[in-house]
């Protein structure tokens, strides 16, 4: 730099002395993170993916921890452990979401039940009417 540039040179917020700068490689935090240091969700990653051999049915499989961690959840909540339930209930509607569609075939009703809840409406409506 000149010295008419350095004279021009203004100083204030974003720009520091030339003096205290950078020289062009130097980083600022000299001891920071080192290359290649995994953070916490790497190594969560990692474990979760890491392959374990299990034995099913007379048969070995090989399973990441994240399965066999779901499939022992479902397990214990099909043997009717409350704590195992609500805790799949609550990962299945989060990672899911809710069921708010109904089958298609569970909201048709026969000729038969829609006689019968139509008779149940017209008794229904002159009972009320009656009172």
């Amino acid at each position: 730099m000149t010295q008419e540039q350095k004279k021009n040179y203004e100083v204030g917020y974003g720009k520091p002395p030339k003096a205290t700068q950078f020289n062009k490689g130097q980083s600022g935090n000299p001891k920071g993170r080192p290359k290649g240091a995994r953070g916490l969700k790497t190594d969560l990653k990692a474990e979760l993916n890491e392959r374990v051999t299990i034995s099913e049915n007379g048969r070995s499989r090989k399973l990441t921890k994240q399965q066999l961690m779901f499939k022992q959840l479902g397990t214990k909540a099909a043997s009717g452990d409350l704590k195992a339930i609500s805790k799949l209930a609550e990962l299945a509607i989060s990672l899911l979401g809710p069921e708010d569609e109904i089958p298609e075939s569970a909201s048709r009703l026969s000729h038969e039940d829609e006689a019968i809840l139509q008779q149940f409406i017209e008794r229904h409506g002159r009972e009320s009417r009656n009172d």
